[in-house]
């Protein structure tokens, strides 16, 4: 199976102590394996024993506490979902550190930040580095490696964010839409009720009900509100009703917030940060797609049509990594902008992204009236190919899958 390359630790791989952390199903696991150099490979189990794959043993934690130091003396080791051995174990790393090389992979965000925290063992001992979604950049690079050009491999890209389906991707191309449904419908539940189980938090139903209303648009604290008082699971329409449950998913790496742009007081927007979890609970939301059957040709029906939204949101990520940015929303009565980002607070790129077969002069003419309302020092628009278009816009630059391309080869 072919390897996505993760920018995040190509360079860090040497590091005497590292620490990854990231939700479950980010690849950290089977990038270590695969690029790292170790000379034990150990998995805590959700029992606290530890298990050497090479060899095949089994260690309780006393056992394992014992050979710890030999092993760190013989050379580099890998101990994989290490948070389940407790703080007995970061209390020992402390005594050892400066020893050997050791490698630390934890599948949680919210506990990982108690154990880097102010008086921490661990606090200070560690390189860490977060392995998220793919970057875009890798996505694109991947997939353009597997031979696929143009559109297709911008919204193959997509799904590529998600590692797991990689393989999927590689195996089947363009085809993989077509398997979406019985492909998302058992993996995507079994995703979020995994991560749910590594923060040691129950997935209520109040939690499940604010990730179907974020999938189906409702973005602001004050809407999924609402919607969930609308269902009888909250008992007040308030702000501070949600706000804690959407704390929680912001710190799991499900959700995440971005704050409006030109608002005296911080008001945020919520939104799911998979692409794959977004669309999966957008079709439990709208047709209970988790608990009936739904056509695979109806799923990729409903995905392409949402496939636009999506890369939108996945050339937002690119242009972010790539130019160091802050992304925002412009959204005003008048005005509204698919991509915005800023640069020392202020407005530096704003790009409108037209993803269709066929972009028309009537498109080229609104995406520059709407560019003359804004002030920003460089102005996007993003197409499949640019040689499809008309002609080109007068106060933009434009950018299709050939400058994407462009941009991921880029070392930033």
């Amino acid at each position: 199976m072919k390897i996505i390359e993760r920018r995040e630790l190509r360079d860090v791989l040497n590091v005497r102590w590292l620490l990854i952390y990231g939700r479950r199903k980010t690849g950290k696991t089977f990038y270590i394996r695969e690029r790292a150099k170790y000379s034990h490979y150990f998995i805590v189990t959700s029992g606290r024993e530890i298990f050497e794959i090479k060899k095949g043993e089994i260690y309780s934690f006393s056992e394992f506490m014992r050979v710890l130091p030999l092993l760190l003396d013989q050379g580099r080791i890998v101990i994989d979902e290490f948070h389940r051995l407790g703080e007995s174990f970061f209390s020992i790393l402390q005594g050892l550190s400066g020893r050997g090389g050791l490698i630390l992979i934890t599948s949680t965000r919210h506990y990982f930040k108690k154990l880097i925290g102010n008086n921490s063992p661990l606090l200070g001992l560690f390189y860490v580095r977060e392995l998220s979604l793919v970057d875009p950049r890798d996505a694109i690079n991947f997939v353009n490696e597997l031979g696929y050009k143009g559109k297709a491999m911008v919204e193959l890209a997509v799904l590529v964010q998600e590692p797991w389906l990689a393989p999927a991707v590689e195996s089947l191309g363009e085809r993989v839409f077509s398997t979406l449904g019985s492909t998302l419908k058992g993996n995507v539940p079994s995703l979020i009720g995994e991560i749910f189980t590594e923060e040691e938090r129950e997935l209520t139903r109040r939690y499940s009900a604010i990730l179907e209303t974020v999938a189906d648009g409702k973005s602001s604290s004050g809407e999924i509100a609402k919607e969930l008082y609308s269902r009888g699971l909250i008992e007040k329409e308030t702000h501070s009703a949600v706000a804690p449950y959407l704390e929680t998913l912001v710190n799991m790496g499900i959700l995440e917030r971005i704050s409006l742009f030109g608002k005296r007081k911080k008001i945020f927007k919520y939104r799911h940060l998979s692409p794959v979890v977004d669309f999966a609970y957008y079709l439990n939301a709208k047709y209970g797609f988790f608990e009936t059957e739904l056509p695979d040709e109806t799923v990729e029906r409903i995905f392409r049509e949402k496939m636009p939204h999506y890369v939108e949101r996945f050339f937002e990520r690119l242009l972010v990594k790539h130019y160091s940015l802050q992304p925002i929303r412009i959204e005003m009565p008048d005005l509204e902008v698919d991509v915005a980002l800023l640069k020392n607070r202020k407005l530096h790129l704003v790009a409108e992204v037209k993803w269709k077969e066929k972009i028309k002069e009537k498109d080229i003419r609104k995406v520059e009236e709407k560019f003359e309302e804004i002030n920003a020092k460089k102005k996007l628009l993003i197409v499949p190919d640019r040689n499809d278009l008309p002609r080109a816009p007068e106060n933009a630059e434009i950018l299709d899958w050939r400058d994407a391309v462009e941009l991921s080869r880029a070392l930033i």
